[in-house]
């Protein structure tokens, strides 16, 4: 998947650091669905994207001024690239966790523009992280107790965590994705046989509440600081997620109320040119799950859907470019409406 960076106008290369682990099928599920769409409209709007293993990306801190840093042998510098550097862990990219934590806070320090700032990366990655530092919520968490889980789970050290949550239960990694590894326990013992599969990958879990058969994920994607595009996704039958690389339905819906201030208040806690917020819907009322700074916009399911796909990605180019701008300039983060495509809250 990886592809070699383009010599281009300054603030022109976009590279995702991306840890590529994926089967062959993995890889052209990914590229067909997401990231060939994404080379697509990042070269209509005038930038070199590529995908880049960690280890791609080598420093030179060896002189007296700014480090040199090279990705795939060519050198790069804070005005001609942009790096992408959002955490990824799930389960097949275990050994490359500690290589993104390291390099993500280097080529911060090295002062390259991080549209996802690592700090905001790691807190968005574990879901209990995410619940602790948006505490303030104006809509209520869905609530959360993670726990630990390894080869001293038998002694059940976790249950008087639990005290406060009733079965059943929903059970997931604490800091995968894709909807994998979500699990729904009726008892402590269905619970006891989930932890010691865990146990095996040394994954912690979080344990939420069940909310129900059904329910609706709304993903808001909030671009400079703005709702710009409303999903809502449905799960097929009956799934516990409404993944859209799971086979769920979606749907481009206007921005509930309800929703407003919550999304205001996370970008207050979590400012990023980009980001997608999520909400679960119980059929009453609505719950905050998630943020996800890297959110994919993918896998549309009509042509009217890979039309709005298209509109989104452009909407979070040109978002990151006029970014980088001011970043350059030493200035805030503002919007350049020139560069974002049409912009609407659907």
């Amino acid at each position: 998947m990886t592809t070699a960076p383009a010599e281009q106008a300054a603030g022109r290369r976009l590279c995702w650091i991306y840890p590529d682990r994926g089967t062959e099928r993995m890889r052209t599920k990914e590229w067909t669905h997401v990231w060939g769409v994404y080379e697509e409209v990042a070269r209509e709007h005038g930038w070199a994207m590529s995908l880049h293993k960690p280890e791609e990306v080598s420093v030179d801190a060896t002189g007296t001024g700014a480090p040199r840093v090279f990705l795939a042998g060519t050198e790069v510098t804070p005005r001609d690239t942009v790096f992408v550097t959002s955490l990824w862990s799930l389960a097949h990219h275990t050994t490359d966790v500690c290589n993104q934590l390291y390099l993500y806070t280097i080529l911060e320090a090295a002062g390259f523009f991080l549209p996802i700032p690592p700090r905001l990366s790691f807190l968005a990655n574990d879901k209990a992280a995410t619940m602790l530092h948006l505490a303030d919520s104006p809509l209520p968490q869905v609530p959360t107790v993670r726990i630990g889980v390894g080869r001293d789970s038998p002694a059940l050290t976790y249950e008087a965590a639990l005290d406060g949550l009733s079965y059943p239960l929903i059970v997931k990694p604490a800091y995968w994705g894709m909807g994998q590894g979500v699990c729904l326990v009726h008892s402590a013992e269905e619970l006891k046989g989930v932890v010691g599969l865990a146990a095996g990958a040394e994954t912690a879990l979080v344990c939420q509440p069940y909310l129900g058969e059904g329910i609706n994920d709304f993903r808001v994607f909030v671009i400079d600081g703005k709702p710009h595009t409303v999903m809502r996704r449905i799960p097929q039958g009956a799934s516990l997620t409404a993944n859209l690389a799971a086979g769920g339905g979606m749907e481009h819906v206007p921005l509930p109320p309800e929703l407003a201030d919550t999304v205001d208040y996370v970008v207050s806690r979590m400012p990023m040119p980009y980001i997608a917020v999520d909400f679960l819907h119980d059929g009453e009322r609505f719950w905050l799950s998630e943020v996800e700074p890297d959110g994919a916009v993918g896998f549309p399911g009509s042509p009217q859907a890979a039309r709005e796909q298209r509109q989104i990605i452009a909407a979070r180019f040109g978002a990151y470019r006029a970014a980088h701008r001011e970043f350059l300039r030493g200035g805030p983060p503002t919007s350049d409406p020139s560069d974002q495509g049409e912009k609407s809250a659907r």
